[in-house]
């Protein structure tokens, strides 16, 4: 009986968090950001392969340029292309799509955030409902993840701060060696990717800074 009061303070906790964001964003912006998540989702359980093909074409699409197979031999780039690996494989497919649906709830949290792209409306009610529907799909498909993390970590000592310092502990390192894998990645990308990147966050940053300008005037 104990756990199951923890669990039901630890949920309202939660929503009352996620509640209390769709009062700061309006239930507009929330009402768009639940009904993409959970589009999203779905789309990408049941058609995720789309997403899969797409990427490995254009995986071996990179490699038949970095190869210089545009100008050779059709056979000899039909051969670059065959021998390519596929970027996403099956023992990295579900996290591909995990990170697919998380970067377009991000992207679909900041465009929603902006008053300009969305024009929040007053009803904290209904923003504190949208905003705990929110904290509840978010619940029902990180903490399964997050579960299966803490279950991996290995905890030396019962004491309660000793536990916490081992779990924050546990995610710095995940963090570090995630940052530094995918560091390692960058490195072997061509010149034309890295242009690309450097371009893309010259927008963004420079977006911003657009709106400010504008309103100034």
């Amino acid at each position: 009986m104990t756990d199951e009061i923890q669990v039901l303070i630890a949920l309202i906790l939660w929503l009352s968090f996620f509640g209390w964001i769709g009062v700061q964003r309006g239930y507009v912006a929330e009402l768009w950001l639940l009904a993409i998540n959970v589009l999203s989702w779905v789309l990408l359980q049941e058609r995720g392969d789309i997403v899969v093909r797409l990427t490995n074409f254009a995986g071996k699409f990179l490699a038949l340029v970095r190869a210089g197979g545009l100008t050779a031999e059709t056979e000899e780039a039909v051969r670059i292309v065959a021998e390519a690996p596929n970027v996403i494989t099956e023992d990295n497919r579900q996290d591909f799509l995990f990170l697919v649906w998380a970067l377009i709830v991000l992207i679909t949290f900041i465009l929603t955030s902006n008053p300009r792209l969305v024009k929040p409306k007053p009803n904290k009610s209904l923003g504190f409902l949208i905003g705990a529907a929110n904290g509840l799909v978010f619940a029902a498909l990180l903490l399964p993840v997050l579960n299966n993390f803490l279950q991996s970590i290995n905890f030396q000592q019962d004491g309660g701060l000793s536990r916490l310092f081992t779990v924050i502990g546990s995610f710095w390192t995940l963090f570090a060696e995630t940052l530094g894998g995918f560091w390692a990645w960058m490195l072997t990308w061509p010149a034309g990717a890295w242009l690309l990147l450097i371009t893309a966050l010259l927008l963004l940053i420079a977006w911003p800074l657009r709106g400010s300008a504008a309103g100034k005037k």
